[in-house]
């Protein structure tokens, strides 16, 4: 199906608004869905996600609070931050919904860059190693070197 705007590019935005007295249906190409203002083509930084989300207010959001520095959850949803160390167990059930929305997950599976942190060091000791090994004419060992650093990927030995 085409678009309904352009008539060029396969429709892949439906937008459905019921009326009163009518049904209005639309079938729109990303593009043409931007233009209207059906959809944001800017990508939002979870940074920002966070935000508006934090903006998002319930009605009881003022009725909970940390009972150690009294700050409410509205006060956090506002400035972003907590007042003390047991706001995060006053407040655990409406973070763990926050942080499900921001990152699609409530596990953290850990930083990536350790292992490339770890991989990089490993690459360098084994380059020291190689022009230590060519220097003093340990051809068997530099090439015993060279495969492994191969097996890293590494194909610029020098």
């Amino acid at each position: 199906m085409l678009c309904d705007d352009c008539k060029k590019h396969p429709a892949t935005i439906f937008f459905k608004e019921v009326l009163p007295d009518r049904t209005v249906e639309l079938h729109l190409c990303e593009q043409c869905a931007a233009k209207r203002g059906l959809i944001s083509t800017k990508k939002m930084s979870p940074l920002e996600v966070m935000h508006k989300l934090l903006k998002e207010k319930d009605a009881r959001d003022a009725e909970i609070i940390c009972p150690v520095c009294y700050l409410s959850l509205a006060e956090f949803k506002r400035s972003g931050r907590f007042g003390c160390s047991h706001c995060i167990n006053a407040f655990d059930p409406h973070i763990k919904e926050l942080i499900k929305k921001i990152h699609h997950s409530d596990k953290h599976i850990g930083r990536k860059s350790a292992s490339g942190r770890k991989r990089s060091i490993e690459i360098y000791w084994l380059r020291k190693e190689l022009k230590k090994a060519l220097e003093q004419e340990a051809y068997e060992e530099a090439a015993r070197i060279r495969d492994r650093l191969k097996d890293y990927g590494v194909e610029d030995i020098g």
